[in-house]
C-alpha cells in the first residue's frame, strides 16, 4: 500500500486470499464506538516524508528522527483533527524502516539499536492520546504485518522475508505487544497493513499478529490488510473490521457487516495519491458519500496530509469540516422524482465493454452528476467515443422501469443492461435511431443491483448526436 514497492497488486491479493469462514458480529470487539464516528482520518507520518527537505510535508526541514518526532506538535493536529469533525485518527507508528514513533525496548534489543537511533526518546503515541483525547477522539495506529524488511540492520535481526516465517510474526508481533500493553485502552484500534496472503499470512501466522496487536486491551478493533482488492471485503476472523483500502472513494456497503465485521473503507482525499494535498472531490460529491456510507452502516478513513510540525492540509480540513456539518444537521435526503432509487448512488464511467474505468470528460463532467437529481449537471468520459454509464442500486431491487435524459450528446444507438452480479447481464431495451429526447423503457419485473447504458453508436461531426453525455438515469421498481 502507499509508498509500498509491493503496488497494490489488487488482482494477485484477490485470487490469493484465504477463504475464512463467516464469524458473527457478536464474537468480534464491539465496533459501535466506530460506527458512531462515521469518519476519521489517516495520516502518513514517516521519516523519508517529513524529514526529507525534498517533500512538502517537512516545511524544508531535514534533522535526525528523533528531533524529527520533537518538532511535532500533537495540539495542533489535535485541534486540526477536530476541526474536521473526525471521530477518531490512525497514526502511522512506522512503515517498512526502522523508525518509529516511540520508545520500544523489544526492537532496541532484538535490533542492536540505541534509543533514539530508530525509536524516538519522545513518547509520541502518549502524546498524541493526551492531546487527541481531551477533545474526545479516538487514536488508532497503523502498524505493519512485514515489519522493518527495509533497514539492512532491522531486517536480519528479525528475520524479515518471503515467505513470512512464524518466528519472525511471533517476534514482531511481540515488538508491538511492548506498546499494547503499555498503552492499554488508550489505543482504541489497529490497522495494519502488509498481512498479505502473497508473502505467507495464513490464518495461523494472522492469528500470532493479532495476539499481539490486541495485548493490553480487550476494546481495540483490529484490521489486517490483504491489499487492493476489487471491492471491500472481509479477510480472516481474525479481525473486527474490513480493512478496506481502496484507490477512489466509491463503493457503499449493503449493510454494517460483511461477514461479520463492520464494513469500513479506506482511501485517500487528494487527487493524486496516499498523503498529498489538496482535495480530489467535490463538496457535495463528498457529503453525499460518506452520508451514503454512513447510513447504511459503514464507517471512513480518510487519507489526509501531514505536515512536519503537526498540522494538516487546510484545504483537506475545510471539506471534511463541512462534511461533519452536513451529515449532523441533514436527514436522509427524499429521492428525485420520488420512487427514483438510482437517485444519489454509486456510479462509474466505463468503457463500453465495462472492461476498465475512463477518465472524466472535464472537470464539470463527473459520474455522479448522471443521479445527482439535476438536469442542468452531466456526467461524460473522455478517452473512448462509446462508453458504458453504471449505476450500482447497492441492493438487489426488482426494477421495471428506466429513464434516461441525455445531455447535449447521444447515442444513436444504445441499450440499457441489468445485472445482479456484474456478472451475468440481461438487456432490457434497445433503441435504434435515437434523437436525444429523454427516453423512458418499461420491462417485466427484473431483480437487478447494476444498471448500464451502454452507448453503442455515438455519431460524429455533421451527423445526429455525438458522445453520449448523462443528464440524468432513473430507475424504478
Amino acid at each position: 500500500m502507499k509508498s509500498s514497492v509491493y503496488g497494490n497488486l489488487m488482482l494477485v491479493t484477490f485470487l490469493l486470499v484465504t477463504s475464512i469462514p463467516a464469524m458473527a458480529a457478536s464474537e468480534r470487539v464491539d465496533t459501535d464506538w466506530f460506527l458512531e464516528a462515521g469518519y476519521g482520518v489517516f495520516v502518513h507520518y514517516l521519516e523519508g516524508i517529513q524529514n526529507n527537505a525534498e517533500q512538502l510535508h517537512s516545511l524544508g526541514k531535514q534533522s535526525s528522527w528523533d528531533e524529527c518526532v520533537r518538532d511535532f506538535d500533537t495540539e495542533r493536529f489535535a485541534a486540526d483533527v477536530e476541526a474536521s469533525g473526525a471521530g477518531y485518527a490512525i497514526f502511522t507508528v512506522m512503515q517498512i524502516s526502522r523508525f518509529m514513533i516511540a520508545p520500544n525496548a523489544t526492537f532496541d534489543r532484538i535490533t542492536g539499536y540505541q534509543p533514539g537511533e530508530a525509536c524516538s526518546t519522545r513518547d509520541l503515541i502518549e502524546d498524541l492520546y493526551q492531546s487527541l483525547s481531551k477533545r474526545n477522539i479516538k487514536l488508532m495506529l497503523y502498524w505493519t504485518g512485514d515489519g522493518p524488511r527495509a533497514d539492512e540492520k532491522a531486517s536480519p535481526a528479525y528475520g524479515c522475508g518471503t515467505p513470512v516465517s512464524e518466528d519472525f510474526v511471533q517476534k514482531w508481533a511481540d515488538t508491538f505487544r511492548e506498546y499494547g500493553e503499555r498503552y492499554g485502552d488508550k489505543i482504541a484500534g489497529i490497522w495494519c497493513d502488509g498481512c498479505y496472503s502473497f508473502i505467507g499470512y495464513d490464518d495461523v501466522k494472522l492469528g500470532i499478529l493479532a495476539a499481539g496487536l490486541r495485548a493490553g486491551s480487550d476494546k481495540r478493533i483490529i484490521a489486517l490488510n490483504p491489499g487492493v482488492d476489487p471491492e471491500v471485503r472481509a479477510y480472516t476472523p481474525h479481525e473486527d473490521y474490513t480493512t478496506g483500502e481502496q484507490n477512489v472513494f466509491h463503493e457503499v456497503p449493503v449493510e454494517r457487516y460483511l461477514n461479520g465485521e463492520q464494513w469500513h473503507i479506506l482511501s485517500f482525499l487528494s487527487k493524486t495519491w496516499w498523503g498529498e494535498p489538496g482535495v480530489g472531490y467535490k463538496k457535495n460529491q463528498f457529503i453525499n458519500y460518506i452520508r451514503n456510507v454512513n447510513q447504511r452502516g459503514g464507517v471512513v478513513s480518510v487519507d489526509v496530509m501531514v505536515f512536519r510540525d503537526g498540522g494538516l492540509d487546510r484545504s483537506q480540513v475545510e471539506l471534511l469540516k463541512s462534511v461533519r456539518q452536513a451529515v449532523q444537521e441533514t436527514a436522509e435526503r427524499p429521492p428525485i422524482p420520488p420512487g427514483n432509487i438510482a437517485y444519489g448512488k454509486p456510479t462509474r464511467l466505463l468503457s463500453l465493454d465495462g472492461s476498465h474505468d475512463l477518465p472524466v470528460n472535464s472537470e464539470t463532467h463527473y459520474p455522479w452528476q448522471g443521479v445527482d437529481g439535476r438536469l442542468e449537471t452531466v456526467a461524460q468520459a473522455a478517452g473512448e467515443w462509446p462508453w458504458t454509464y453504471e449505476v450500482d442500486l447497492i441492493d438487489t431491487c426488482t426494477i421495471q422501469r428506466v429513464k434516461v435524459t441525455f445531455g447535449s450528446g447521444y447515442a444513436t444507438v444504445f441499450e440499457i443492461m441489468v445485472s445482479r452480479d456484474k456478472t451475468n447481464w440481461q438487456r432490457v431495451a434497445h433503441k435504434t435511431g435515437h434523437d436525444g429526447n429523454p427516453y423512458e423503457f418499461n420491462f417485466a419485473p427484473t431483480p437487478a443491483r447494476y444498471v448500464q447504458i451502454r452507448s453503442l453508436k455515438p455519431d460524429g461531426d455533421n451527423q445526429p448526436g455525438r458522445q453520449m453525455a448523462v443528464s440524468e438515469v432513473e430507475v424504478y421498481q
